[in-house]
């Protein structure tokens, strides 16, 4: 790529991380929030978050700002698969699957974008409905169990990758070498509990399609609203249903970092 073409692509990275924090942080109060005080945890998603963001002030340039940086996230996750900026080896599983994942974070953000956008045009979604008979549809085919219990297998795994960045904090490397030393202590504590929220709450929703797949009952399939009413069930539920919530928000201070820190090339 030419220096333009860099720095154009910087920017539209930095707008994508940008808005990875304002829905990560939103989506963590909105868990505490549901915990301790509204009673009902199973409608705390990310179209929850973009509903909550639309009846604020100034909702509608807000979220149009969302779905702008969602969209910019979408062509950046694109452009590292295509020209692999990070040089990946792809004679190596690992850096062959890390390209992979690029292809399918931009496709579940051109998911996200889609559903935010619907948001603010306030159009009605049966996303929910359709998707609780794509998995009736599956668990009553011959081959369909199997599929679930392979996305499933993949989500808890992707949960795995983000404890194992919670531990070895590796995502350091990501950020340029002359970040202040303040900023590096919270991009690294930021980061680490971020990931292990994320990790937690990937691994919970991956055991809900193993249950669904064990039990051949789409219900049991479950996203963060699920996640945290099970988490409610255990002792010192709501403690631990706030960590995840408080994990979402330093993911978001940890996208917001990357937002303005993070190299792109």
């Amino acid at each position: 790529m030419t220096r333009t073409q860099k720095r154009y692509v910087t920017i539209i990275a930095r707008i994508g991380y940008s808005a990875k924090c304002v829905v990560y942080s939103v989506l963590g109060f909105l868990t505490i929030y549901a915990v301790f005080f509204a009673g009902n945890t199973q409608n705390v998603s990310k179209k929850a978050v973009f509903q909550e963001i639309l009846q604020s002030p100034f909702g509608q340039f807000s979220l149009a700002s969302v779905v702008i940086g969602f969209a910019c996230y979408v062509v950046w996750r694109s452009v590292q698969a295509i020209t692999n900026p990070d040089d990946l080896d792809m004679s190596k599983p690992s850096d062959a699957l890390l390209r992979a994942f690029y292809w399918g974070s931009a496709f579940l953000y051109s998911m996200a974008t889609y559903a935010a956008l619907k948001v603010l045009l306030r159009e009605s979604s049966s996303s929910e409905q359709s998707k609780e008979s794509t998995l009736v549809f599956l668990l009553n085919s011959a081959w369909g169990t199997a599929l679930v219990v392979a996305l499933g297998l993949v989500v808890i795994s992707f949960g795995v990758i983000q404890f194992k960045h919670a531990v070895k904090a590796d995502f350091m490397d990501k950020f340029v070498p002359d970040m202040s030393g303040k900023f590096v202590k919270l991009a690294k504590t930021s980061g680490r509990f971020g990931f292990a929220g994320r990790g937690a709450l990937y691994s919970l929703i991956g055991g809900f399609f193993l249950f669904a797949a064990h039990q051949s009952d789409p219900s049991e399939v479950g996203g963060m609203g699920k996640a945290i009413s099970t988490l409610l069930q255990l002792p010192f539920g709501p403690y631990l249903a706030s960590a995840l919530g408080a994990g979402m928000i330093a993911f978001g201070i940890f996208c917001g970092l990357e937002g303005r820190y993070r190299q792109t090339h």
